[in-house]
């Protein structure tokens, strides 16, 4: 009779998860190998094989579950007591640390939806991935419909497609960009011996990329549009709900 693995595989899979991080946090998303995945997780190539097939079954884990965590923080944000245009800005005002799972995350987002990293990894992980990443796609669109549902969006299902793309694009374009400036600042902390204390980000209420969102938001027909009073607002219940 064969003996009982020293780990279940919920158990093989947290090991491998956390080992994954640790390897590409000591290397790179693009150096990592499976085998310092295999001996950080204390486990054998083979229990590592079964849960992922390659590299790219590494990454598109990682990146399943960084999407998992977005969605659980974006519900909490729809949760909060705003009209609708001020949940839209709410994602853009919340704490950025709080929807970064790892420090590497604008660039694993960026290697992951790559036709080249599709093709590559398996199937299974792909249809978890793309099935997060639908899901918080969907909370959004879901948003949306409510309040053309409920009239809060006078000009109803109409302008849904157009505010879910122009928000969205306005949202990573602005955030991407600013990590890539941090990436290059922290390159040059690093080179002069210097140090950040804090790496969240937060935007201030007045922040040019908030002013623009608020203008994009209000070009719609909303029975209640967006004010300054409006913004502060949103700040104090991101901080009440201890998500800024």
């Amino acid at each position: 009779m064969a003996p009982a693995p020293r780990f279940s595989a919920e158990e093989q899979e947290r090991l491998i998860i956390c080992a994954a991080i640790k390897a590409i946090q000591e290397s790179s998303l693009l150096d990592f190998s499976m085998s310092a995945i295999a001996k950080l997780a204390g486990l054998s190539m083979g229990s590592v094989y079964k849960f992922v097939q390659c590299k790219e079954d590494v990454l598109i884990a990682l990146a399943t579950r960084m999407y998992q965590e977005r969605q659980s923080v974006f519900k909490k944000v729809h949760a909060l007591p705003l009209t609708t245009p001020e949940r839209i800005l709410a994602t853009s005002l919340l704490d950025f640390s709080k929807v970064q799972m790892y420090n590497f995350d604008n660039q694993l987002e960026s290697i992951v939806n790559t036709e080249a990293m599709m093709k590559r990894c398996s199937e299974r992980w792909l249809t978890q991935m793309n099935a997060c990443e639908e899901r918080c796609q969907t909370m959004f669109q879901q948003l949306l419909q409510a309040a053309a549902d409920s009239g809060e969006l006078i000009s109803g299902s109409r302008d849904i497609e157009e505010i879910n793309l122009g928000t969205w694009s306005l949202s990573v374009g602005y955030f991407q960009t600013v990590h890539l400036h941090q990436c290059l600042k922290n390159d040059l902390d690093e080179k002069t011996n210097e140090s950040s204390e804090n790496n969240t980000f937060v935007l201030a209420a007045d922040n040019p990329h908030i002013r623009t969102m608020k203008r994009l938001v209000n070009t719609y027909d909303w029975q209640q549009k967006i004010s300054d009073g409006d913004i502060k607002k949103v700040c104090l219940h991101l901080t009440s709900a201890e998500l800024r």
